[in-house]
């Protein structure tokens, strides 16, 4: 006479199988979280670098003094500074008399192009207009982000996302 297994309990292929399957399910959430927290690490930086710099158009207004946001020679930070008079030219030897600002970033910037930005200086005069055309994008381009370029023109600076090498504002 044959004897009759009880049913109450897993195999191990049962439980093997179903560990299996979770491991898979939370390394795809991982991979998806790791790529959303980056793409709103990339966006944070943009509006960060957009606000840094509308800041020095609205404080050369205000304050009637020349405001300039100057990256560093890396791409990974700027610093803004404050000149000491309307006078004072950013190709003085003589140093501005206040630093407000000195940011590092963790996701490298460079021009539109892709060539380094190291040492681009974006000047706003006391009317709050610059001469420094250029756009901005954050590294790595194609990562998904709403936005991740900044474009600096006379008047305005808006904010964008890479595509086909062109900035395309929001």
């Amino acid at each position: 006479m044959r004897q009759r297994r009880s049913s109450t309990g897993f195999s191990l292929i049962e439980l093997m199988v179903v560990i299996a399957i979770i491991a898979i399910l939370l390394s795809l959430a991982t991979l998806n979280f790791n790529q959303w927290q980056r793409k709103s690490q990339i966006e944070r930086q943009t509006r960060e670098l957009m606000a840094d710099l509308n800041t020095a158009r609205t404080e050369s207004i205000y304050r009637k003094q020349s405001h300039a946001l100057i990256m560093n020679t890396d791409g990974l930070g700027y610093i803004l500074r404050r000149y000491s008079s309307p006078d004072e030219k950013r190709t003085s030897t003589v140093q501005p008399a206040e630093i407000i600002l000195n940011k590092g970033v963790h996701y490298q910037f460079t021009k539109g192009s892709g060539s380094s930005i190291g040492d681009r200086i974006f000047q706003f005069d006391i009317t709050g207009f610059t001469n420094d055309w250029d756009t901005i994008r954050v590294n790595p381009v194609g990562s998904g982000a709403a936005f991740d370029c900044v474009v600096v023109s006379a008047s305005r600076i808006n904010i964008g996302q890479m595509s086909g090498g062109t900035c395309v504002q929001n």
